[in-house]
């Protein structure tokens, strides 16, 4: 039976004496799941482990997603402001689930701590579940009819900082159509889903009424009630849902080393689990959005 620990209140668990080097017997690889169902997040620590076998951990809930350009090739990346072809290297990152863009986002991610800096770079994590029951009944009535356009343009470089615009991206970007409120068709939870970074409006109302449902949003998902901040030490594992939980990265200094192998998980459900997401191709202008619907 696996030992554990308890992360914080809103997410995650710590499971103890457990060697990610060695691959896992049957019971041990259901109770992992188990906990991640239970805990969105899971964290091992001191662990000294190989691309494959952090992979391994990984596939515990789905197969390696290949679609991001840094991974066409590959079955992880390094998220790094040392290495030549790092991602994501240095600078503040604010409350995302990955890969919005898409029609159906990454299931699940994983991140392996090889250096990091002497302070700062902690990841925050928000669970979006317990956003979405902490909303004012109005606030929770009035997003539940909305959706979001949902834009990434990687040909302009992997700045998740820089709001995402029609007019700045290139007709090859990666767009979609998500609804503001994911319920998961398994529990029937209900789930804030929005990235404050790559959204380029909100749908069904004009510009000063989505911007202003953005920022609430962002101030309640960046709520600490709801998160858990991971101090990273070498060696730490992270496993955690990409659609229940988002999260977040603070600064550090840029001439200290930082360096993380991260893998991502692949959904291989998504008709059934993002029934109301569809992708967009070329920009969309509300009035198009209207049209379309």
């Amino acid at each position: 039976m696996l030992q554990t620990r308890p992360l914080g209140p809103a997410l995650g668990v710590e499971v103890l004496g457990l060697d990610l080097s060695r691959p896992f017997d049957p019971a041990t690889a259901e109770a992992l799941r188990a906990l991640y169902r239970a805990h969105h997040l899971i964290l091992v620590r001191d662990q000294r482990i190989d691309e494959p076998a952090q992979v391994r951990f990984a596939e515990l809930v789905g197969p390696i997603s290949h679609r991001s350009p840094s991974m066409r090739t590959r079955n992880s990346a390094l998220v790094s402001n040392v290495e030549p072809e790092g991602i994501l290297g240095d600078g503040k990152l604010y409350f995302h689930h990955d890969n919005t863009f898409y029609e159906h986002p990454l299931r699940a991610l994983s991140l392996y701590a090889i250096e990091l800096p002497s302070a700062g770079g902690d990841t925050l994590f928000s669970n979006c579940a317990m956003v979405y029951d902490a909303l004012p009944e109005a606030l929770r009535s009035r997003i539940e009819r909305l959706s979001s356009y949902q834009m990434f343009d990687f040909s302009g470089g992997f700045d998740y900082n820089r709001r995402s615009r029609d007019e700045d991206a290139s007709p090859q970007a990666i767009r979609a159509i998500h609804p503001l409120v994911w319920t998961d068709p398994d529990t029937g939870r209900k789930v804030v889903f929005m990235s404050e970074h790559t959204t380029v409006r909100i749908n069904e109302v004009d510009d000063a009424e989505g911007e202003a449902i953005v920022a609430e949003l962002a101030r309640w998902i960046a709520d600490p009630r709801f998160g858990y901040r991971h101090r990273w030490r070498l060696g730490d594992v992270i496993l955690w849902d990409n659609i229940i939980l988002q999260h977040a990265r603070e600064p550090f200094d840029k001439s200290e080393r930082r360096t993380l192998r991260r893998t991502p998980i692949a959904e291989t459900d998504g008709p059934r689990r993002f029934p109301g997401s569809r992708s967009v191709q070329g920009p969309m202008s509300r009035a198009q959005f209207a049209t379309a619907t």
